[in-house]
């Protein structure tokens, strides 16, 4: 920082750039299962990766359609987004928890426990189809998806 106290045009470039590199992160609870899955934002180039790999294309006289399967994008979001996964279980005192933490949704004790080929068949597995779309919803908006202008004028 310069004398005046004011920054130099490298220091706000250089934090814009470290902002841009720490991508958001939040972190659900799914009761049901027990399992905090803290999520990280993912760029635009990594959802259009996976959505493309997602679509399905049919010919039919020559017209082609075009169908996201929407089950396996919302695995494979929250597959790429999950920075960690940790299996909570409160003991038989309420106050006292112990916890698991897991290297990811294809870690080898939930692969090979339930025998799926790897992260996001088990995220489909123990997902119910409502918390895969909700989930789902939730990675897309800390990724920035449904910002609305308001909020990008602030």
């Amino acid at each position: 920082m310069s004398q005046d106290g004011l920054l130099n045009e490298q220091e706000i470039l250089d934090g814009l750039f470290e902002t841009a590199a720490n991508l958001p992160e939040e972190t659900v609870f799914i009761g049901r299962l027990g399992l905090r899955v803290t999520l990280r934002g993912l760029t635009s180039s990594k959802v259009d990766a996976i959505r493309e790999r997602c679509t399905i294309r049919k010919t039919t006289k020559g017209q082609v359609t075009e169908k996201i399967d929407s089950e396996l994008f919302n695995a494979a979001l929250i597959k790429e987004a999950t920075a960690s996964l940790e299996v909570v279980k409160k003991g038989e005192d309420s106050r006292e928890t112990q916890s698991l933490k897991l290297s990811g949704w294809g870690d080898d004790r939930l692969i090979s426990r339930l025998k799926l080929s790897g992260g996001e068949e088990a995220v489909r597995r123990l997902l119910l189809a409502g918390e895969l779309d909700a989930v789902g919803d939730k990675v897309l908006e800390i990724s920035g998806f449904g910002v609305d202008i308001d909020d990008l004028k602030n």
